[in-house]
């Protein structure tokens, strides 16, 4: 059987859980380590993909054949990676796909209409992927020649963002640099690994090729056994890079960074902002959305925080309950690092989840990234429980960064 059918079920279906960082996607010295199970609040982002839900629902049967596995290494997949793992035993095909920021100007739709515009002198992140001529076999049949047919100033949208944008087919998207896109077709999210807007990453192709072109994660198609091809992905890599590898029913989305949710379901659960670089890595988010959505309050332990305001609620009762079971000693206010800050990742390549005020950092002095966790196990299952996926798991972790990925379980 095909390939296509396979990745039908996988790529439509995996709507369960994960356990990696996308906040953090810069090389790192940190051991490779197993594939854990799949956390409680992980799983949990399932409900900000209910169209990923419902595509598994109505897609394809699941056919016998090759087995996908997804393979991701921090800030991007080191050179002739690719190439190797092609190499490998029991490997029948392999694409890799690339990611990047793209920087929206304005949208029109299909009858030239401006739809959505960012203020002058600031511009739309946009999480993109793009893919080569490999990806489409990991597609469902029915949705191939979509993706075999994309010329480089065409794109494909996914359903969370064509929802933001409130555009469908027929729309143009106006980058920086005089890129413009026309977008083709609307396609469900879970096609374009969670990613708000696909292209084709052909070598040399305008504009599409100058959108994206760092390599961010594989897909592998393979036969035999799973622990064998985990071996033989991990000796293909340089010596002190770590991977994360996952199957069928371990992450939301087949992508880079799977613990969290894609930048796609944070604008949707959110609100999407526009910025203009600032010093350093930190931007400058246009003031009116912050007017809405960022505000200051008082939480128990901590005092004053300044985050999103449906972050406020999880966080006052997660802190709340630790103060009730006499646990406040856990939560050591003076290691507060911030909630809301308006910041690119520290690969400058993405952008962080702090930009949303959506992340808390506690006891930082004592957790540093990539450091092993001195938390109290009982502060990360009260946080996990009122909904915050916790960085001390991550591929590189970062055991001070509690992140707010669903509706809170209590």
């Amino acid at each position: 059987m095909r390939i296509a059918w396979l990745a039908a079920a996988v790529v439509l279906g995996l709507c369960l859980g994960a356990g990696t960082a996308l906040s953090l996607q810069q090389p790192s010295l940190v051991p490779a380590e197993p594939s854990p199970v799949p956390s409680p609040q992980a799983r949990a982002t399932v409900s900000a993909t209910e169209s990923t839900a419902a595509a598994a629902r109505s897609g394809e049967p699941r056919a016998p054949g090759p087995r996908v596995l997804l393979a991701w290494t921090p800030g991007g997949l080191p050179d002739g990676f690719a190439a190797r793992v092609r190499q490998l035993r029991n490997v029948s095909r392999v694409t890799a796909v690339r990611g990047d920021l793209a920087q929206l100007r304005h949208t029109r739709d299909a009858a030239g209409e401006r739809v959505d515009s960012a203020p002058d002198g600031f511009v739309v992140p946009l999480d993109v992927m793009a893919f080569d001529r490999s990806y489409p076999a990991f597609v469902p049949r029915s949705a191939e020649d979509e993706f075999r047919r994309l010329r480089s100033d065409e794109a494909l949208l996914g359903s969370t963002s064509a929802s933001l944008r409130g555009v469908r087919g027929g729309a143009t998207l106006h980058l920086t640099h005089g890129v413009v896109l026309q977008v083709v077709d609307v396609v469900d999210d879970s096609l374009i690994g969670g990613a708000e807007l696909a292209v084709p990453a052909r070598r040399g192709a305008t504009p599409a090729w100058s959108i994206a072109n760092r390599q961010r994660y594989l897909l592998v198609a393979y036969r035999g056994q799973r622990l064998a091809l985990e071996r033989r992905i991990r000796a293909a890599l340089p010596e002190g890079i770590a991977v994360r590898l996952r199957g069928p029913g371990e992450t939301p989305f087949l992508r880079q960074g799977d613990a969290v949710l894609p930048q796609s379901a944070i604008k949707a659960r959110f609100g999407e902002f526009a910025y203009r670089p600032g010093p350093g890595r930190d931007v400058v988010q246009d003031p009116r959305w912050t007017a809405e959505h960022i505000v200051s309050a008082r939480v128990p332990i901590l005092g004053q925080v300044r985050c999103h305001r449906a972050l406020v609620p999880p966080l006052r009762s997660a802190l709340r309950e630790l103060r009730q079971r006499n646990l406040t000693s856990v939560v050591d206010p003076a290691g507060y690092a911030g909630c809301h800050h308006p910041r690119l990742t520290s690969s400058r390549d993405q952008v962080s989840r702090h930009a949303w005020g959506v992340a808390v950092d506690v006891n930082y002095p004592d957790n540093p990234v990539g450091q092993a966790s001195t938390q109290d196990p009982r502060l990360v299952e009260v946080m996990e429980r009122w909904g915050f996926t916790w960085g001390g798991r991550w591929l590189v972790p970062d055991p001070a960064h509690f992140e707010y990925v669903r509706p809170s379980a209590p």
